[in-house]
């Protein structure tokens, strides 16, 4: 799942702020490093920090770097160096001027306000607040919707597993009641009498003859 786009504007929380820009930085410095190695380039970054302190890299010599650019586009070290520090000096107050809006739209240091100002200050206070609990509603709808969804999906697995269970209740049920009835009809045909077709031929009968001489065969 990739990652939501990030709105590009100032990032009000001073904290977060810091840690930002201390990330940031560091990528874009390992970016100017990798370019370096990769194609044989010199780079020279200079960066300054919301509170104007600078930060820099070179991949050999700042001062080296600084020359040779000196000499391919004619500014001297001594004007950069004066659009570095007027750069600086306008940065700080353009930093300053946005601390102070934060801490005029946080509700800080209203001495010197005047009606004027207090009553568009709370206008956009309200308009804010309308603002952020749209929002809120919005991702609380978004999570009961995915609540509501997660349930349905337990209780159709609920259901599919209890008509499993039930499908599988039945068959071993029938599966024994056949076992019941086959046993039985052996027990049935073990126990009955033997039918006619099925029963052993009858004794051979043998009659009784007197063991007595046949007087008419022996003359008398």
């Amino acid at each position: 799942m990739g990652r939501g786009k990030i709105e590009i504007k100032m990032i009000e929380n001073e904290s977060n702020r810091r840690v930002t820009f201390s990330k940031r930085k560091g990528g874009l410095f390992k970016k100017a490093r990798e370019l370096s190695v990769l194609c044989e380039a010199e780079v020279a970054l200079i960066v300054f920090s919301g509170t104007g302190k600078p930060e820099e890299f070179a991949s050999t010599s700042m001062k080296n770097i600084l020359e040779k650019y000196k000499s391919s586009t004619g500014i001297g070290i001594l004007d950069y160096q004066d659009q570095m520090l007027s750069d600086m000096a306008r940065i700080k107050r353009e930093n300053e001027i946005l601390h102070a809006d934060l801490r005029y739209m946080m509700g800080e240091e209203l001495d010197s306000s005047d009606l004027k100002d207090i009553t568009r200050l709370e206008k956009h206070l309200d308009d804010v607040s309308y603002h952020v609990r749209k929002r809120k509603d919005k991702l609380m709808e978004s999570r009961l919707e995915l609540q509501k969804k997660k349930t349905g999906l337990e209780v159709q697995i609920h259901n599919q597993l209890n008509e499993n269970i039930a499908y599988y209740h039945r068959a071993r049920m029938e599966e024994e009641d056949n076992d019941d009835r086959y046993y039985n009809y052996a027990f049935y045909q073990l126990e009955r009498p033997s039918s006619p077709l099925n029963a052993p031929p009858p004794a051979s009968e043998f009659r009784l003859q007197p063991n007595q001489p046949n007087l008419k065969d022996s003359g008398y």
